[in-house]
């Protein structure tokens, strides 16, 4: 087991967005594909049995964490379920 500090991932995905936009110039990502693959949280780390696929929405993720972009929305910690989906696209999207 390790311990990661939450700082710390918040000063990489902060370079990483710093490289996105700066140094790659990519301001926006085109949402061209809406749903995926995915697997429910009580069931992605018990690598010992074989788990049940769901649908994802990338166009519902977005709207979720988006709502956080309003000045009285209050975040809560579980939108970072939503927000990984997004994350994975837009490196896939942009590390092609």
């Amino acid at each position: 087991m390790i311990e990661i500090e939450i700082k710390q991932l918040q000063m990489i995905a902060n370079k990483l967005f710093d490289h996105i936009i700066h140094s790659r110039g990519v301001q926006k990502i085109t949402l061209d594909k809406n749903f995926y693959w995915d697997i429910p949280l009580d069931e992605l780390y018990d690598v010992e049995k074989r788990p049940e696929l769901v649908m994802g929405s990338l166009y519902d993720d977005w709207e979720f964490v988006s709502d956080l972009l309003d000045k009285n929305s209050d975040p809560v910690s579980v939108s970072l379920t939503e927000l990984a989906p997004l994350l994975r696209h837009l490196g896939g999207k942009i590390g092609q």
